[in-house]
């Protein structure tokens, strides 16, 4: 039979599945503005619906409210149609949230007949909010309908329609042409101009004798099994701002509940616990319904993360949070303890999420992203997924033909199964079906599918669960998998290593400052201080929001960056406030009347800069510690009798504090080895000489007694390249970038700002047509580092800057942080694989080293970097231009730091210097003082090769958390001092589950690590 006819003929037949149709009239009508969840500001009062189309402005919100009469049918047998274009809402019955209504869920079976109040709230062509020219455009409504669906005649037809799909996609001819051929008779049978009665006993008769003739078909036994996996993927902010992606929750959490009651064969999988905790504040009563089909094991809370977060930029330790937050609010909420890291569309993942993941009882990884890759297939879909510690993940990257939101027809089915690669080692693999991104999920027709293909000829075998089902039942099979090592790295999307970066830099402060404000607190509650920090848990909670993997990446539209922009300023004034009350807590006990308290959060001795501001008289000022050295204090400004100073005190003890005194200077001022002139700066360390357009002509490192630029090369260029005009904007940089390059305006200005005992600079201006880049060159008298001060007004669309050095090294491999460890990664080109990753992320620092000396690249909120023979580069900002048409737009602060070191990165305390850089030692003037502690003391220590990274309360207030891990790739003894006794130390899994007691003695605990080892202890003090 011509494809034509067929395809006709089953669409005639669908038509007719609807016996009779009521429209429902006496709708009203009201539009509002969507102010945040639960506000609207109302565009007028409640007005009646007029009949037949009704057009209605994009981005607003349309309230419908009606009273009807549900006809007398068989209730399972009754739909409310909606006739729409451009509309996506909920509709509540009798004043329960019932259903989703969008695009592919225009009709609800209705709970019952007669009396309905009804009411819907829709937005209004959702897309105009990222694409600019639909706002001028509306949304349509033609009607709504009750609508009686003859069951029988939509079952003949979903049979007829899998049977044509699939002889399209059987595995071999012979099944193919008997396939078509029992079509063929059955759709012969039917006469799509018969009279209703004679038209439903002709379907009758088709769908038996298709289902005889397709059931002596003998399915393929090499045609594979699919375990189908029912779920929604719900962009926790995107292409619409969070309080939309609330909305969505609703109506995508309710469809599922009404397809749960239909179809008891029907599982769900969503991940998430924000989305949960929002349906439980906004819509408590479908909550109270999904937390029953949670207890029927047929609706699944998976991924185990409070968001599907970003793997590249969040720390090591907010990953950690991200299932600390997850799991609890999993277990507490619906007493289910997930065991996926559920994360199907997340840009890349590091080589340390192995271990992170483990760690925190999560045994198995589930992603589709890898199959994006630009250039080279990632080779395996079911594997051992090995981390830089040498933990191995039970991993599965399916690939689809629509990626997570799969379809269980035969096309897709058929195309998952030709691209699995694990066939002989496992012939199952796993398929996540249901529309999403923008949520919604499972529709009737793939719920009928999805029950009609279990044993189809022609195409795999079926059978559905939860997605932790298919992992066990890979586990209990054992098969042999090929195992992979390190990074999953994707091959495109790398400019969400740096878009949006105001986001990226509020991100890392924000990280830091909850990790300072956790020790602080722990330390000043210990001295009886009796703080509050439970505002410190909701922080956390609005921080893992802002970690989703279209936030913080840099791709969502402008209107989620401005509010996000609001959250990091609230977050920040409120661990702020926290922070200081511990710290005025720990100043007055420690420290005296008239002291600067100084602590060093970090877990090592540290002679560093100090910035405080303090009360000082005019003239030149020292500190002096409590055994009597001074060192000179540089005042950086004044304003009446408050001063801005830095100084450098030296051996601050790890995690600890000293008490200085500043005090006018007394005879000559202090000796120090900075000399600073416009194009010339001089330390101890280096000797550093500008060009007259700003950049570095020569660096001399005095200690190695070697030039650090490349011969003829010049460092801290800043390079303006071409960046797209690309379709993916904001996701994407390319290969191509270094081909145009863009020239600074002429007149480079170089002047001194500070020429102190303590620290000296230049400032280098440039501009490029509307946008300026202004750094501050600071060299120390007493840090061996070159920092590069920036502030930017940057309005340049479609352009990327980068920051240049060409060192005097030479090495195949480069070495780049990630959380809790670090990566080698090819400086040359010599595959496809090493030519795809010419831009690459990294945490705080960048380092390229040959026997005997390197430099290091520091940033203090950047990610993108490229290390390309000799060239360190950082990319600093980019213009694109979708969906937010001003990403990057504006005002920008930022440090990176140039560290030429002796030995290698490990040689050269690279990874503390990185830290140093980004947690400056704090400071605190004291009014009044108890001066009852030592003049310095450290409050714990930590000696062996490892970096105590985490000090927290412990969740359930049973003792303290402190969270170490092994940096450089070694192993050995590592001993943990607290600051008295310990009454019991164990040793618990990342998100404090589980203990295993270790013997301490007195104040001391020792214990092995190994190589890039994450350990946390719970300790309780005596």
């Amino acid at each position: 039979m011509d494809e034509r006819i067929i395809r006709m003929k089953l669409e005639q037949i669908r038509a007719r599945t609807v016996r009779q149709r009521w429209p429902v009239r006496g709708w009203e009508a009201r539009l509002a503005e969507h102010l945040a969840p639960g506000e609207y500001s109302y565009l007028g009062d409640w007005e009646p619906l007029p009949d037949g189309d009704s057009l209605w402005p994009a981005g607003k919100t349309l309230f419908l409210r009606g009273h009807a009469v549900a006809p007398d049918v068989p209730a399972e047998d009754l739909y409310l149609a909606f006739d729409a274009d451009g509309l996506e809402g909920l509709l509540s019955v009798d004043g329960r949230p019932y259903a989703g209504v969008d695009p592919q869920h225009l009709r609800v079976v209705m709970p019952r007949t007669g009396p309905l109040d009804l009411s819907i709230e829709c937005m209004c062509l959702g897309a105009s909010l990222s694409h600019a020219e639909l706002r001028r455009e509306k949304a349509r409504l033609r009607e709504i309908a009750f609508v009686w669906v003859d069951r029988a005649v939509e079952a003949a037809g979903y049979d007829l329609w899998l049977a044509w799909e699939a002889a399209k996609f059987a595995s071999d001819e012979r099944r193919k042409a008997l396939l078509e051929a029992a079509l063929e008779e059955a759709l012969l049978i039917t006469d799509l101009t018969a009279p209703d009665e004679t038209f439903r006993q002709q379907m009758d008769e088709a769908r038996q004798r298709l289902a005889a003739r397709v059931e002596a078909i003998a399915p393929d036994p090499e045609a594979g099994r699919i375990f189908l996996t029912g779920h929604t993927h719900i962009d926790t902010a995107w292409l619409w701002p969070l309080r939309e992606t609330i909305r969505k929750c609703g109506r995508t959490f309710a469809t599922a509940c009404r397809l749960m009651e239909r179809y008891p064969e029907f599982t769900f999988s969503c991940s998430q616990a924000q989305l949960y905790a929002y349906t439980k504040r906004h819509y408590p009563d479908l909550y109270a319904e999904i937390k029953k089909w949670v207890a029927t094991g047929r609706w699944e809370c998976t991924g185990a993360m409070w968001v599907e977060s970003d793997c590249n930029v969040p720390s090591g330790e907010a990953l950690i949070r991200q299932m600390l937050h997850g799991v609890r609010f999993f277990q507490q909420e619906f007493g289910r303890r997930p065991r996926t890291c559920w994360l199907p569309d997340v840009f890349g993942y590091p080589a340390s999420m192995p271990q992170i993941l483990k760690g925190c009882g999560v045994e198995q990884f589930l992603t589709n992203k890898l199959h994006w890759q630009a250039r080279n297939p990632f080779p395996m879909h079911l594997f051992w997924w090995e981390g830089i510690d040498g933990t191995r993940l039970l991993a599965h990257i399916a690939k689809l033909h629509a990626y997570y939101n799969g379809w269980p027809n035969p096309e897709q089915l058929r195309f998952a199964w030709e691209n699995y690669k694990q066939k002989a080692a496992y012939p199952e693999m796993l398929f996540t079906y249901g529309f999403g991104d923008g949520g919604g999920g499972v529709t009737e027709e793939m719920q009928e599918f999805a029950r009609r293909v279990a044993a189809y000829p022609g195409l795999p075998a079926t059978v559905q669960g939860p997605e932790e089902e298919y992992f066990a039942r890979v586990r209990a099979a054992a098969p042999d998998l090929p195992r992979w090592v390190g990074e999953l790295y994707l091959e495109t999307h790398r400019g969400t290593y740096t878009t949006q970066s105001e986001a990226k830099r509020a991100n890392r402060k924000s990280e830091l400052l909850l990790r300072d404000t956790e020790l602080l607190g722990v330390l000043a509650n210990d001295a009886g201080a009796g703080l509050d920090l439970q505002p410190l848990r909701a922080a956390w909670e609005n921080l893992l929001l802002l970690q989703f993997h279209d936030i913080l990446p840099g791709s969502s539209i402008g209107e989620v960056y401005r509010e996000a922009a609001q959250d990091y300023a609230c977050l920040t004034a409120t661990v702020t406030s926290v922070r200081d009350a511990a710290l005025d807590a720990l100043a007055t006990r420690l420290a005296g009347a008239g002291q600067l308290l100084v602590c060093n959060t970090l877990s090592w001795e540290r002679s560093d800069l100090v910035q405080a501001t303090v009360s000082a008289a005019d003239g030149p000022l020292v500190a002096v510690d409590g055994d009597g050295q001074s060192y000179p204090v540089q005042v950086v400004k004044r304003r009446g009798d408050q001063a801005d100073v830095v100084f450098c005190p030296a051996a601050v003890p790890p995690m600890g504090y000293a008490t200085l005194t500043l005090r006018p200077a007394e005879g000559q001022p202090a000796e120090s080895s900075l000399r600073v002139e416009p194009y010339r700066l001089e330390n101890r360390f280096f000797l550093l000489e500008l060009a007259e357009d700003g950049t570095i002509a020569r660096l001399w490192d005095k200690g190695a007694e070697r030039e650090v630029l490349a011969e003829g090369e010049r460092g801290n260029v800043l390079h303006l390249y071409q960046d797209g005009p690309e379709r993916e904007a904001a996701w994407n940089v390319h290969a191509t970038f270094e081909k145009r390059e863009y020239e600074w305006e002429p007149g480079v200005t170089v002047e001194v700002i500070e020429r102190g005992p303590v620290r000296g600079g230049v400032r280098i201006v440039r501009r490029y047509r509307d946008s300026r880049i202004e750094q501050d060159l600071m060299l120390y008298d007493s840090v061996p580092r070159i920092d590069f001060v920036t502030r930017a007004d940057w309005q340049a669309r479609q352009v990327m800057l980068k920051a240049a050095f060409p060192v005097r090294v030479r090495s195949p491999r480069a070495t780049f942080e990630i959380q809790f460890g670090a990566v080698e990664r090819a400086t040359h080109r010599n595959t496809s694989w090493e030519q795809e990753k010419f831009e690459v992320c990294a945490h705080r620092w960048a380092d390229l080293s040959e026997a005997g000396y390197g430099v290091s690249l520091l940033n203090d909120s950047r990610y993108g970097y490229d290390v390309h023979d000799n060239v360190l580069r950082l990319t600093l900002l980019r213009g694109p231009e979708w969906p937010d048409p001003d990403a990057d737009r504006g005002y920008h602060e930022f440090t990176y730091s140039l560290l030429p070191h002796l030995g290698d990165w490990v040689a050269g305390e690279t990874v503390r210097r990185g830290w140093e850089l980004n947690v400056p030692m704090l400071a605190r003037a004291v009014a009044a003082g108890q001066a009852s502690g030592a003049a310095r003391a450290a409050f714990f220590q930590v000696s062996g090769p490892a970096i105590l990274d985490t000090v927290k309360p412990a969740e359930d207030g049973n003792g303290w958390i402190l969270r170490l891990y092994e940096p450089h790739g070694g192993r050995g003894t590592v001993q943990v001092q607290g600051p008295r006794a310990f009454a019991r130390v164990t040793r618990t899994n990342l998100i404090e589950e589980g203990q295993e007691q270790l013997a301490a003695n007195a104040d001391r605990v020792t214990l092995p690590i190994g190589p890039f080892e994450i350990v946390t202890l719970r300790v309780n003090m005596a």
